[in-house]
């Protein structure tokens, strides 16, 4: 599924976003208080920093090549916008039941039993779906309704983050094994030296961008996979 680019000015081609990013080697622990920033930087041991959040995609001059970039650009930052809310809604009930930052979703698990304990409350898992199922049902507290709809919202996202790792390892690694020859056919597909210099440019940004893309969605997938199966070894089920 690829997109068309259409020509743009100079300006615009230098520095619009294709779409948007995920996390690097250093993301917040499984259960953790939100963000909602689409775009910062991680610190690095050596002290350098890494860009972490949506991705950009700059037109190198060949259609093909402008296809594959936007691509992995839509594909990633959907991603990572699924990352994001994945991470807020297990946020949202860490907070919402006084657990530590650090805590897995079996203790917050336990402080909802413990909190509810009028009532039975089970993890269920049906495919790579998980919920909350309670009983009695008819005499729901609100706060425990808004703690169900919200264990549905983070099974969605976590959900969706895996789903598309495979697709975006493949676009990114095709990319990266084909340097030279990407920069062999943006070079002789541009008019004048001066823009082969500039799409050269803007490929070279690109292949950085496709990197930090194919580093971080694993993450993203690693961590939204460990959620999913530690909900299915709490329903019993493996996911």
């Amino acid at each position: 599924m690829f997109c068309c680019c259409c020509p743009r000015s100079s300006t615009e081609e230098e520095t619009e976003p294709l779409l948007r990013a995920p996390a690097s080697a250093q993301t917040e622990p499984l259960l953790g208080a939100p963000g909602s920033a689409r775009q910062h930087h991680l610190s690095q041991p050596n002290g350098s920093e890494q860009k972490h959040g949506e991705i950009t995609a700059r037109r190198v001059g060949v259609p093909d090549l402008d296809e594959r970039f936007a691509d992995v650009k839509v594909t990633f930052n959907k991603q990572y916008e699924d990352y994001k809310q994945m991470e807020d809604r297990r946020k949202t009930l860490l907070h919402r039941y006084r657990c530590s930052p650090g805590d897995s979703l079996s203790k917050c698990l336990k402080k909802i039993k413990d909190e509810h304990d009028t009532h039975h409350i089970q993890l269920q898992l049906k495919g790579y779906d998980f919920s909350l199922a309670v009983t009695p049902e008819d005499t729901v507290p609100d706060k425990l309704k808004r703690t169900q709809e919200n264990v549905r919202e983070l099974s969605q996202a976590a959900k969706a983050v895996v789903s598309v790792g495979t697709k975006l390892q493949e676009l990114a690694s095709w990319i990266l094994k084909k340097e030279k020859t990407l920069i062999q056919q943006v070079t002789e597909a541009a008019p004048t030296h001066q823009e082969k210099q500039r799409l050269v440019g803007n490929l070279q940004e690109n292949l950085r961008e496709v990197s930090r893309a194919k580093e971080q969605s694993l993450q993203y997938r690693v961590e939204a996979e460990k959620l999913l199966n530690e909900a299915g070894l709490l329903s019993g089920v493996t996911p």
